[in-house]
C-alpha cells in the first residue's frame, strides 16, 4: 500500500476533476466514436503520463463515464501504463 498511495491519490484527484470541470461534448467531440483519430489522440496523451494500473484506473472511468468508447479508453490505459515515455527511458537504462 505503501507504494502506490500517492498513485491512486493522484487518479482520484485526475479523475474527479475530468468528472466534474470536463463537459461531456469535449470528450464525445475529440475522443468520440465519431472522430477516427481519437485512439491515437488518447495514446499520444497518455504516453507523457507515468502511472502504475491503479492510479490511472480512476481516470478511466471518469472517461468512460463521459462518453469516451470504451476502445479508446483501453488505448489511453495501455499507454499509460506500459507505453509511458518515463518508463522506456528506465527499461533503458537497465538494459545498458
Amino acid at each position: 500500500m505503501r507504494s502506490v498511495w500517492l498513485y491512486v491519490v493522484i487518479g482520484i484527484a485526475i479523475g474527479a476533476g475530468i468528472h466534474g470541470y470536463v463537459p461531456t461534448d469535449f470528450i464525445t467531440q475529440y475522443a468520440g466514436a465519431n472522430n477516427p483519430f481519437a485512439v491515437p489522440i488518447a495514446v499520444i496523451l497518455g504516453v507523457p503520463l507515468y502511472a502504475n494500473i491503479a492510479g490511472v484506473m480512476p481516470i478511466t472511468e471518469a472517461l468512460v463515464n463521459k462518453g469516451m468508447p470504451m476502445g479508446t479508453v483501453l488505448a489511453f490505459t495501455m499507454a499509460v501504463t506500459a507505453l509511458s515515455l518515463p518508463e522506456m527511458v528506465i527499461l533503458k537504462k537497465v538494459l545498458r
